[in-house]
This record gives structure tokens, sequence and C-alpha cells, in this order.
């Protein structure tokens, strides 16, 4: 009777600690699946900052893009501005063949000539 009681004994103070290894070992599974949840959200967080980091860089880079191409869009309306005034001018010039000025130099030369013939 005595080997019985002891074996049940030993028994149940084996599966007290059976017990026990299994409760540490849900514990430890429990704060390794916490720390991995914590490590997969941390890398989320990261990943979501990076992608609104490139999609600002990507909006800055694009309104860079659309000013420089609206000045020289700008710069384009100034020029043919100008070319068309120079034609206009061209034209009004060679439409008439006679000079209403003349340069200060012929003035002077057309002066010079009638005194001294």
């Amino acid at each position: 009777k005595q080997q019985i009681a002891e074996k049940l004994k030993t028994q149940e103070e084996e599966h007290h600690v059976l017990q026990r290894e299994q409760e540490d070992l849900k514990e430890s599974f429990a704060e390794h699946e916490k720390l991995e949840n914590d490590k997969v959200q941390r890398t989320k967080e990261r990943n979501l900052g990076y992608q609104s980091d490139l999609m600002s860089q990507v909006a800055y880079t694009s309104g860079l893009k659309n000013l420089e191409a609206d000045e020289r869009q700008r710069e384009l309306q100034i020029e043919n501005e100008a070319e068309h005034r120079y034609q206009t001018k061209l034209r009004s010039a060679l439409d008439r063949p006679t000079i209403d000025r003349a340069h200060p130099l012929r003035k002077y030369q057309d002066s010079q000539s009638r005194l001294f013939g």
C-alpha cells in the first residue's frame, strides 16, 4: 500500500510539474506571439511612413515640373509676342520706302554736303 501511495504521489507531482511546464510554455508562446505582432505592426507603420514620404516626394516633384512647364510656356508666349512686334515693325518699315527720320550721322553728312557742296 505504501508503494502504491508513493507511486500515486510521484505521479501526482509529475502531473503538477507537467501542468506547470505546459502553462509556462503557453505563457512563452503568448509572449512570443505578442512580440511578433508588435514587430509586424512596427514594420507596417514604418512602411506606411515610407510610402507617405514617397508620395509626398512624387507630388512635390510633379508640382515643380508643372511650375517649370508653366514658366516655359510663359517665356514662349513672351518670345512669340516680341517676335510678332518685330515682324510688324519690319513689315511697316519695308512697306514705307521713304525714311521719315534720318539717322543723326546722316543728318550731319547731309548738312555738311550742303555747306561744302
